[in-house]
């Protein structure tokens, strides 16, 4: 099948449910938290509608009607058990190492709502850190997507034109952040969220795995 492809001096990848399943390793650290607190635990699918917002959205979620005191403590808990235990089951999607590779021209930057201390350690312990010019997790005075704040202070500090970038994810908050930054927009629909609810807000182009990724954007020779 032919595609015409997008030139692109910049992709922008969220993390978790893009790069890699992160579901596991989640869902016990949550479980963990929900037991210290005296909670129900809750099952991997229903963890995984709660993902794309942050650990202390997840939090909220998973624990329901709970005191903003009561999500700290829970935040705690989880940050303490899952830095121990961030990549036991965590890895990169099928194919994700190798269009890492065939993107080596191009920039590349990782954007995600998780917080910045939990991303790059898991982007250390699986040895793809390398892979990206810059990296941006969730941290304080910084706007989450979909607020498009992040993204346009990587477009400026690779100094590359929103035209000339592309934003990649499985959530809403990815496609919403990189249309409000003027970028052209990949959905991942192998990811955490339901394909239908992606759709919907008309991406510039979707893919149902990762090295479907080589047919849309043209690689760039350096």
């Amino acid at each position: 099948m032919f595609y015409s492809k997008y030139e692109a001096d910049l992709l922008i990848f969220d993390l978790d449910g893009t790069l890699v399943d992160t579901r596991r390793d989640l869902a016990n650290a949550v479980n963990y938290a929900l037991r210290q607190m005296g909670r129900n635990e809750i099952d991997l699918e229903t963890m995984t509608g709660y993902v794309g917002d942050g650990i202390r959205k997840l939090l909220e979620r998973a624990l329901g009607s709970a005191a903003e005191s009561e999500v700290e403590i829970a935040r705690q808990h989880f940050r303490h058990f899952y830095f121990d235990h961030i990549a036991d089951f965590s890895k990169p999607y099928p194919g994700i190492p190798e269009l890492l590779e065939y993107f080596s021209g191009t920039k590349k930057a990782v954007l995600t709502n998780k917080p910045h201390e939990f991303t790059e350690a898991l982007l250390q312990r699986l040895e793809i850190c390398g892979y990206f010019e810059m990296i941006i997790g969730g941290q304080p005075n910084l706007k989450l997507k979909p607020d498009p704040e992040a993204v346009l202070k990587i477009l400026h500090h690779l100094q590359v034109a929103p035209s000339r970038a592309i934003m990649i994810g499985d959530g809403e908050n990815d496609i919403l952040a990189g249309k409000a930054a003027m970028m052209k927009t990949c959905a991942a629909t192998y990811g955490f969220r339901p394909p239908e609810k992606l759709s919907a807000l008309q991406p510039d182009f979707v893919i149902h795995r990762p090295l479907e990724l080589k047919n849309f954007i043209a690689q760039n020779r350096t």
